[in-house]
């Protein structure tokens, strides 16, 4: 075998030339299988770092019938199915939720995540430093503790051990350390917990939507069976509950296909993508092998006249493929550790894996399987072939005289036409995902995102908890806001469109009785919110300065709102209130119809949505208190910025100023997962294009080769 590798070696010396093409070209196929397969050992294949992960599920509420192929979890519904169920080992409630971090540094916001005190246990993390929750640490009356992430505890504290037992300001609370979790987690990307403590109230409550709900399967319970548990438990809700519960069904997933989210399709398609890449290369070096064969036909003879057998030379033709695949898969993981960048971006969010795509062990035994596969592929037919030598009729000829038996042809012919055929599909597919992605970039979002500055300013709940508080804080940022050069104008919103994805709440129609599916998503808006940011009014009127907390509580609705719940009368002046009928909420009147408004997603359908004036609303609906301030500006959003930030600190110093950016870059951010997956695909393709092309370019001037004497005698 030694003298096999040597000899190899002084062959590959000898055709500089096809020994650089032949690498390169493997070293792109190579290269792209193994990024992509980096990619997908990270986030597909790799186990989560959790305790038997593959028992984890997370759980939501389903009603297709009216809108909701799957929702968040209204607390009753946890209860009864923590409770009530058979087939999990134990069930925890997550809900997300920012935090304003003050004292020593700048105030900030911190994107958190509120837990049952078992969460912990159940996915079976211990803390780095320090504890997690006790069970009776998420009650409504204990102690305010929190768990502070790696990544918040090294950048913030400066990873100082001795913050385990103090004290932190979240929201102007004081909430105790208790423990500092470790680097790998990140649960949902988040940098802190807090416990999620429930009243007695809110677990009698079925009509708010605001929970995700995580669960471990007994060690004898199959998912089918963990889901026929739940829907029977589920069935019993909505018999009990005709009008909350309407239809109501309950959706199981397990936990890594929530955490990869709609980036599996994606990654099975690149790797497809890839693979077909790889078969291209494979088809060109076969081509160019065939032709390094013939061309060494007389060598060849002579090997077989001095003794060596048809396997033998096979032997030494496979050894010198297998070498140059190997050489093409060294140059291929620096060809994937370069690309490392740019596929990060393909990454979920919820994964928090961008530290983990990396070339360990696992990826670097996978690229040296895929260049022994790679270089047996392309070196047996050319190796089986070369050794059908003709003895007598090779040693006849003159060392610049070659020819290529019939088999040798059709063995050619059909790798060209395989590469084209693979390009070809290749390009189709690219072609397609790129017409899909232009008209998403197309579709009307339903307001004008051009020159629109967003900043976030989440208020703390216990500092600003009345509403007269809370009214004057906004009203004084946006004086101050509109008062600079360059801005048109500004509203406050509870989150402006693509930014807030969930929450509904059911609602009930003055005049009639409680209807089955009657839920909406809502939102807290300032006057001139919809002129901010080009919503059309399609009837009636906006919200103005007069519609105060003395005045009739008014409301706004979409037009899909209108169509579902007012189909055959005009919605204008109808009153609903939020809740039962019987409820002592207020009646609110509906004085105008917008546009609809693509809130939660570019591919999602438009739900019902209402709008009300801030200052109507009372303390208890803080959830949905204002905290996006969109401001339209006449030239560049981006250069208001540190402007923005000043005028809020000058309004409140401690209040954290975060998320500043344009709509437009929220709008390209809904689509760089798909952007990063079609450029991927199209390089792809235009790579397999170019290596077809060769393989063609390669065929015909062999061709013209082998026949240029007869061309000179003609």
């Amino acid at each position: 075998m030694l003298n096999d590798l040597r000899y190899a070696f002084r062959m590959l010396l000898k055709s500089p030339g096809f020994t650089v093409v032949a690498v390169l070209t493997l070293a792109l196929g190579i290269g792209a299988n193994t990024a992509i397969f980096t990619l997908v050992d990270a986030v597909l294949l790799r186990p989560l770092p959790f305790r038997d992960p593959e028992r984890l599920v997370m759980i939501w509420e389903s009603a297709p019938e009216i809108g909701f192929p799957r929702n968040e979890v209204a607390p009753a519904n946890f209860a009864d199915w923590k409770a009530q169920n058979q087939a999990f080992e134990d069930m925890a409630a997550l809900r997300g939720r920012s935090v304003n971090l003050t004292g020593d540094g700048d105030p900030e916001k911190i994107e958190a995540i509120a837990v049952t005190a078992n969460s912990f246990s159940l996915l079976g993390v211990k803390p780095a430093l320090g504890r997690v929750f006790l069970p009776e640490e998420d009650r409504p009356e204990a102690t305010k503790v929190t768990l502070i992430g790696y990544g918040l505890w090294q950048r913030r504290f400066g990873g100082d051990p001795g913050l385990v037992g103090k004290d932190v300001l979240l929201d102007g609370e004081k909430f105790t350390v208790v423990g500092i979790m470790p680097p790998y987690f990140q649960f949902l990307g988040k940098d802190l917990w807090v416990p999620l403590a429930f009243s007695p109230s809110e677990l009698a409550n079925r009509g708010a939507h605001y929970l995700a709900v995580l669960a471990r399967l007994k060690a004898d319970v199959e998912f089918k069976q963990a889901q026929a548990d739940l829907e029977m438990i589920t069935r019993r809700i909505a018999q009990d509950h005709p009008i909350d519960a309407y239809k109501l069904r309950a959706y199981l997933l397990p936990l890594r296909e929530q955490l990869a989210g709609e980036v599996r399709p994606a990654l099975i398609v690149l790797l497809l993508a890839v693979g077909c890449v790889l078969l291209i290369a494979c088809a060109n070096i076969a081509n160019l092998q065939l032709s390094r064969a013939t061309a060494r036909n007389r060598e060849i003879a002579v090997r077989t006249a001095l003794g060596a057998g048809r396997g033998r030379i096979v032997r030494q033709l496979l050894t010198e493929s297998v070498l140059l695949a190997g050489l093409g898969g060294l140059a291929g993981l620096l060809v994937a550790e370069w690309s490392f960048t740019f596929l990060q971006q393909l990454i979920p969010e919820s994964m928090a894996l961008s530290t983990q795509v990396r070339i360990d062990a696992q990826v670097l035994g996978y690229a040296l399987l895929i260049s022994l596969v790679t270089g047996v592929i392309f070196g047996v037919a050319p190796a089986a072939q070369a050794a059908k030598v003709d003895l007598n009729q090779s040693l006849k000829q003159s060392a610049g005289r070659t020819t290529l038996g019939g088999g040798g042809k059709k063995l050619r012919g059909s790798l060209v036409v395989a590469e084209v055929a693979l390009s070809f599909a290749l390009l189709v597919g690219a072609g397609l995902l790129i017409q899909t992605f232009v008209r998403l970039r197309h579709l009307d979002p339903g307001f004008r995102p051009e020159n629109l500055l967003v900043v976030n300013t989440t208020l703390p709940q216990r500092k600003y908890a009345e509403l007269p508080k809370r009214g004057a804080f906004y009203q004084q940022v946006l004086e101050r806001v509109k008062a600079l050069p360059g801005v048109i104008s500004a509203a406050y919103t509870t989150a402006v469109p693509l930014t807030w994805k969930g929450g509904t709440n059911g609602f009930s129609i003055e005049g009639r009785s409680q209807m089955p599916g009657q839920d909406a998503n809502h939102r807290q808006i300032s006057p001139n919110y919809f002129q901010t940011l080009g919503i059309p009014l399609r009837r009636g009127r906006f919200f103005d300065e007069h519609d105060g907390p003395q005045s009739m509580p008014v409301a706004i609705i979409n037009e899909t709102t209108a169509r579902q719940f007012w189909p055959s009368e005009d919605a204008l002046g109808k009153r609903f209130k939020l809740g039962p009928p019987d409820s002592s909420d207020p009646w609110w009147t509906i004085v105008g119809i917008v546009g609809d408004v693509k809130q939660m997603g570019l591919e999602v359908p438009v739900k019902a949505e209402m709008y009300f004036p801030y200052q109507q609303m009372a303390t208890g609906f803080f959830f949905f208190a204002p905290q996006s301030l969109a401001i339209r500006t006449a030239g560049d959003p981006a250069s208001l910025a540190a402007a923005v930030r000043r005028e809020v600190w000058g309004v409140d110093p401690n209040q954290p100023v975060s998320d500043i950016t344009t709509m437009e870059d929220i709008l390209e951010s809904e689509v760089a997962q798909r952007r990063s997956g079609m450029a991927l695909l199209a390089a792809f393709a235009t790579l397999a294009l170019l290596l077809a092309s060769l393989g063609i370019y390669g065929v015909l001037s062999y061709a013209v080769t082998l026949r240029t004497p007869e061309i000179g005698v003609r």
